[in-house]
């Protein structure tokens, strides 16, 4: 192994993994970065001349977002999709193996055998032209299975065990940076800073010490109402604001101290992870859990949302919390379906109904209007918000329950985490 590599890879542990890290959130949350600042870094970081990873992008629009579409794509799209090897021997993979494999990294050669790939009509005619003579792979999981791959050109030397490390580092904070993307936008994106405040998504950031930094409006109420798993162990306030001496606490010891786990490894770095809270001490498995928290490295623009523009960089030595209820879904406003999607009064009247699951037909009766007339107002729905069906739209706003406007009760922006009596 080249000495050049070795001094590639060794700073990237120490210093450049954080530098991709921030990349990888911005990107993913649009704030600061594009996926394609993120490609362009990620195959100088790993001596690849093509990176892939294919999503929607903000307007539904599914398509490689590392790179700039060019013939190669249109060129794969319309013919060589069907012959690409790995593609084909992913096909033959199940989902539950896919499922199993989420976070686990691949060379080319352990994919599809070298010998056979550079034999292959793909690579004789298009691989080879295409820079796609070696491959490494990844495999993100977030509610689908979604493969991340880079590739080298024949001058190039094959990737190797090393690149698998490296790229392994990174896999996870993509994971957790998607969760966020799907979590918090369109919202976030579509209101600006004050978003935070009418997500009914809970929006925490603590230090590695467990001291509450920030605590958005749905957050606050969440750690004020006894029913619920989290609780702050003294009155705090918001940033800015003063010493902040408020603790995040779980009620259940187990709950506790998983919760402190996952926030003193994303403070330190690394990519956090999920888990649910239950609603109090004693709780069998089979009773039904009431907050689900999704714990990553604290980005600097949700905790500081009363200054706009900060960019996202992650925060070193804090966490975010994002909280959300399982056992509480909310019908989202009309008035915010307007604001969010530019959509009618009408279209979003119906763009409410339709987000509870209930039929087209049904809100034609319910509305006096011809099926036609709905039908009409789906099609213009889907289009305005990108969703590629309905199923796709109510994911888009009941994800999170991120889409509804908070009550009037609630304390105002980033103001102070109501008092809690505090609880060993």
């Amino acid at each position: 192994m080249p000495d050049r590599h070795i001094a590639r890879i060794l700073p990237l542990q120490g210093f450049e993994l954080p530098e991709v890290a921030d990349l990888i959130y911005a990107a993913a949350l649009g704030e600061g970065a594009s996926w394609r600042d993120l490609g362009d870094r990620l195959m100088s970081l790993m001596d690849a001349q093509r990176a892939t990873l294919w999503l929607a992008n903000e307007f539904g629009k599914t398509g490689n977002l590392l790179m700039r579409r060019d013939s190669y794509d249109d060129e794969y799209a319309s013919r060589y999709v069907v012959l690409d090897p790995y593609r084909q021997a992913a096909g033959k993979i199940g989902l539950e193996e896919a499922q199993r494999l989420r976070g686990d990294v691949r060379l080319g050669h352990e994919i599809v055998a070298d010998s056979s790939y550079v034999r292959s009509e793909f690579y004789t005619d298009f691989g080879r032209k295409s820079s796609r003579r070696y491959l490494i792979g990844g495999l993100i999981g977030t509610s689908e299975v979604i493969p991340l791959g880079l590739h080298r050109d024949a001058a190039s030397r094959p990737f190797a065990d090393d690149d698998k490390r490296t790229l392994a580092l990174l896999i996870p904070h993509l994971k957790r940076a998607l969760q966020m993307r799907a979590q918090l936008t369109p919202t976030a994106s579509a209101l600006g800073a004050g978003a935070l405040d009418v997500l009914p998504l809970g929006v925490i950031v603590v230090s590695q010490e467990m001291k509450l930094l920030y605590c958005n409006a749905e957050a606050a109420a969440l750690l004020e109402e006894p029913r619920f798993g989290l609780f702050a162990t003294r009155h705090g306030r918001g940033p800015g604001t003063g010493t902040n001496e408020s603790g995040l606490r779980a009620r259940h010891p187990e709950d506790d101290a998983q919760l402190r786990r996952l926030v003193g490894a994303a403070s330190r770095g690394a990519a956090g992870g999920g888990m649910r809270i239950r609603a109090r001490p004693g709780a069998l498995p089979s009773e039904p859990v009431t907050l689900w928290t999704l714990i990553c490295p604290a980005l600097r623009h949700l905790s500081s949302p009363g200054q706009p523009n900060m960019g996202t960089g992650v925060i070193r030595g804090a966490a975010t919390v994002l909280v959300r209820r399982l056992l509480a879904p909310s019908a989202p406003s009309s008035a915010l379906l307007t604001d969010l999607f530019r959509l009618t009064r009408s279209e979003a009247e119906v763009a409410a109904i339709l987000a509870g699951g209930v039929s087209a037909e049904d809100v034609a009766r319910a509305r006096n209007v011809s099926l036609d007339t709905v039908r009409s107002q789906i099609r213009a729905i889907l289009k305005k918000t990108g969703a590629s069906s309905l199923r796709d739209f109510e994911r888009i706003v009941a994800l999170g329950s991120t889409m509804q406007a908070a009550s009037a009760s609630r304390p105002p922006f980033g103001n102070q985490v109501a008092s809690h009596p505090e609880e060993r």
